[in-house]
């Protein structure tokens, strides 16, 4: 199935903040209940180790989406990280929430973050989270060749995929959403009203999400962009995990050779 770069309404200037606010906790919601990057941590940990490095920058952050989840598991897994979430629209509320929801071990930036360039200020190990697929092939590459020339380790991880079954289930999810809404934090009246009132966040999330699904990267592709950044010294591994029937991870990791 080829790849297509269709706008997601999300994506867009225009688009209400509020709305967008809304799509997202749903995705994070998604993400929270079913955590299909759990795991991304035996990936992950190995290269964190390598590098020594104990500070992650969750790029295209969200809501903050599974990055709170993937903080307690290296956690448990005796390798405790801090975190920096970012965004191009941050979602202020959702932020200070996950901040102390960490106890301040995830830190926020409220202004504007461009992934395709990070303040220098920003150092740590980058990370994308179901969002790599929103940037086309300039931009995606821009993205790898500026944390190769930085010498910073980059992880792509987006569990959106171009198939059948993917397709069916975003189909489904005006269903999930229907029912789920309730339980979706923080509880606001507005988001009951644009879901059983005027259906726009049912209706949006779904062709938000099958526009994720077409432009979602595959492994192949993800290697040709990686082949393309002319870095020696920077490693790239690109692959698939299956945590359920339904859905798989596409990853890409990057970072710099070490030496014993």
């Amino acid at each position: 199935m080829k790849r297509l770069q269709l706008f997601e309404f999300h994506d867009l200037e225009w688009f209400p903040h509020s709305w967008r606010n809304m799509l997202i906790d749903v995705l994070e919601f998604f993400e929270r209940v079913f955590n299909p990057y759990a795991p991304v941590v035996d990936k992950l940990k190995p290269v964190l180790e390598s590098l020594n490095c104990h500070n992650i920058v969750d790029l295209c952050s969200g809501s903050s989406g599974p990055i709170l989840q993937l903080q307690r598991l290296l956690t448990e897994r005796d390798y405790p990280v801090c975190v920096t979430i970012t965004d191009k629209f941050p979602n202020l509320d959702a932020f200070r929430q996950i901040r102390a929801e960490s106890k301040g071990t995830i830190m926020a930036m409220e202004t504007p973050v461009d992934a395709t360039s990070p303040p220098e200020g920003l150092k740590g190990f980058r990370t994308f989270f179901t969002s790599f697929h929103h940037f086309d092939e300039p931009a995606a590459r821009q993205i790898l060749a500026d944390a190769a020339k930085k010498g910073a380790g980059i992880g792509v991880f987006e569990f959106n995929r171009r198939s059948l079954l993917m397709h069916f289930v975003m189909l489904l999810s005006p269903i999930f959403i229907l029912f789920t809404t309730p339980w979706i934090r923080p509880f606001l009246w507005s988001r009951l009203f644009w879901t059983y009132v005027i259906p726009v966040i049912p209706l949006v999330t779904t062709w938000d999400g099958f526009a994720s699904n077409l432009r979602n990267y595959s492994p192949p592709e993800l290697r040709r962009l990686a082949g393309s950044i002319s870095q020696d010294n920077f490693v790239w591994d690109v692959g698939e995990m299956r945590p359920t029937l339904i859905c798989s991870v596409t990853y890409l990791l990057g970072y710099p050779k070490t030496t014993a």
